[in-house]
């Protein structure tokens, strides 16, 4: 193997509760002057177009909805959503307790590290902010190419940026997004991680990979495994 591509979140870090991201929107809501309720249905119908960058973060990316509730708060409002709404992306890019550990193993066996994820267009930033964001030289972010996992573009970008084919990879992800199957398209290994109760999120969830973990640690035994020399 020559490289392993990660997915980010319910991989790297946590799926955080429902109630988190409830709360959050709860907080913009009333900084917007929007019933909590009526800020939900024109917010949650936007997610592709926020994953797609369509709509990008920051405090410009509550206009539609503004617009459509027929309200137009000071700017100093918006800028305090957009703080919140990165506040929340803060929370949800805490580590894995053994992500950094694992993956530092992982470049010391020589392996190149790729990013595969779904996200806003604020999330690379502040990724950036954390232990994880030095790892990974090569991304593809769903927001700054247009589309999302499976679309073969989110795998063949980062595979042309770390000039490695997909025989030659592992993948490893929560099941989101058909990424698994994704990944199996361009002949990648393919690892799905079991959070068990801890999945919160589910979205074309399809959880089929060729081994299955529990934790990251998990998988410096199966690289070894791979690598090993058939009889």
């Amino acid at each position: 193997m020559q490289a392993i591509l990660f997915d980010l979140f319910g991989t790297l870090v946590p799926n955080l509760p429902l109630s988190c991201w409830e709360q959050s929107s709860e907080s913009i809501a009333k900084t917007l002057g929007l019933d909590p309720e009526h800020y939900r249905k024109l917010w949650e119908p936007r997610f592709m177009e926020r994953m797609t960058g369509a709509i990008l973060d920051g405090e410009h990316q509550f206009d539609e909805i503004l617009e459509t509730a027929g309200l137009d708060p000071p700017a100093g409002e918006r800028t305090l959503a957009a703080r919140l709404h990165t506040d929340l992306l803060r929370e949800a890019l805490v580590p894995k307790p053994e992500a950094c550990q694992v993956l530092s193993v992982l470049v010391d066996r020589g392996l190149r590290l790729g990013l595969v994820t779904d996200c806003s267009s604020a999330a690379p930033e502040v990724l950036d902010q954390t232990p994880l964001g030095p790892f990974f030289e090569a991304r593809s972010i769903s927001a700054f190419l247009g589309v999302r996992k499976p679309d073969p573009r989110m795998y063949s970008h980062v595979l042309e940026l770390l000039r490695v084919k997909g025989k030659d990879c592992i993948y490893v992800g929560d099941g989101n997004s058909e990424e698994l199957l994704g990944a199996k398209e361009f002949d990648m290994t393919t690892v799905w991680v079991d959070n068990g109760h801890e999945q919160h999120w589910r979205e074309r969830f399809v959880p089929r990979g060729d081994y299955t973990i529990r934790s990251l640690e998990e998988l410096i035994p199966i690289l070894d495994s791979l690598e090993r020399p058939t009889p």
